[in-house]
């Protein structure tokens, strides 16, 4: 009798066991640490992508400086596709990553475009920019120089917060935190990388470009966590992006998906809604630099880029066509290689900025300080 009672109270301790293992945890079961330092985590090929961008863009702003001499739009494809050895750095050239297969497919082709149209533009490189005329535009204080095509866009931000957003912003926010990505095993550990789901996870994280103490560190910040901290003061986002970074990374390792969930839910959010703002703040740049034509072109080129860059995330907020009509209000063109900014009015990027703002309402009563 007693063994049968020890047989029975075994069985059903087996089943609360089994049971408790396979719930989801809670917050309560697990913790969330305060930097990306979770073990077995690596993210080396996004951090290789970003290194290329970063090259490829100080080639493409090598014409910045006259006298200087053209640029070789063969180069420039050649970084974006790693053929023939371009990077001056050979671990660049060998590690087997590219650029082009990795941005969104309807954007691929385009960047080879502005990359020709880029050379064409750096042939005016020691001419001085000036309505339909390519060249370079220097600053007021002269410290800063910038090279426009013939209608006053700075192509070389273009190709930067484009490859930006079609590759780094695409990647992280539509592939690797998409289903399929996050519809992995997460059981089976490797030693150095993780689960698969673990990886994906981690791999989101790389392509933000943020230390692991971000935001208390906030040095050496590649694209878009610089970007998101240029607004930070404003829209408190650098917390929230990483925090969500650092739950949903310990939920998977918890198996607790709706904090998973959650987390990758909030990322999307709040990294669309730093392209929003961030655009916004640059539009507000070039209006208090508006008598400064090398800076007001500048700062215009970089609004566009990041209104442009909200196609290629996983947005629901904002269509595409409504892209169109801000880019159309901004630059008179959706096209990068057809807008004019020397037709662009103090009244047009006061409507870009209400148009943004009237989709992104949160940033509506801040708009202004942004």
């Amino acid at each position: 009798m007693a063994m049968k009672t020890n047989i029975t109270f075994l069985t059903v301790s087996l089943l609360i066991l089994f049971s408790h293992s396979a719930c989801q945890k809670t917050n309560d079961n697990y913790n969330i640490l305060t930097t990306y330092s979770y073990d077995n985590v690596s993210y080396s090929s996004q951090t290789v992508r970003i290194k290329m961008i970063e090259e490829l863009v100080s080639y493409a702003e090598s014409v910045n400086t006259a006298p200087s001499s053209p640029l070789s739009a063969t180069v420039l494809i050649n970084m974006y596709t790693n053929s023939d050895a371009p990077f001056s750095d050979p671990d660049l050239n060998s590690s087997g990553k590219e650029l082009k297969s990795k941005v969104a497919v309807p954007f691929q082709s385009e960047f080879e475009q502005y990359m020709n149209a880029l050379e064409t533009t750096s042939l005016s490189a020691n001419q001085t920019a000036m309505r339909n005329q390519a060249g370079l535009s220097t600053s007021n204080s002269g410290a800063q120089t910038f090279l426009l095509n013939e209608n006053g866009v700075e192509l070389s931000q273009i190709i930067e917060k484009g490859l930006a957003a079609a590759c780094l912003y695409y990647q992280s926010t539509v592939v690797y935190l998409g289903e399929t990505k996050m519809n992995v095993d997460n059981r089976s550990l490797t030693a150095g990388r993780g689960t698969n789901m673990e990886h994906h996870w981690d791999e989101a994280f790389g392509y933000f470009g943020a230390p692991v103490d971000f935001p208390s560190n906030i040095f050496n910040l590649s694209i878009w966590a610089g970007a998101s901290n240029k607004i930070n003061s404003i829209l408190g986002c650098n917390s929230r992006i990483m925090n969500a970074f650092l739950k949903g990374r310990a939920a998977i390792s918890a198996q607790d998906y709706d904090a998973r969930d959650e987390a990758r839910e909030t990322i999307k959010e709040e990294w669309e809604l730093v392209l929003a703002a961030v655009a916004i703040s640059y539009l507000n740049d070039a209006k208090e630099e508006a008598n400064d034509p090398a800076l007001f072109y500048h700062n215009l080129t970089e609004a566009y880029a990041f209104i442009l860059g909200l196609k290629s995330g996983p947005s629901k907020i904002i269509l595409d066509t409504d892209i169109d009509l801000i880019l159309t209000m901004l630059a008179g063109s959706s096209n990068p290689l057809e807008a004019n900014f020397y037709t662009t009015t103090t009244q047009d990027i006061n409507n870009t900025i209400d148009a943004i703002s009237s989709t992104y309402t949160s940033l509506e009563d801040v708009k202004a300080n942004l």
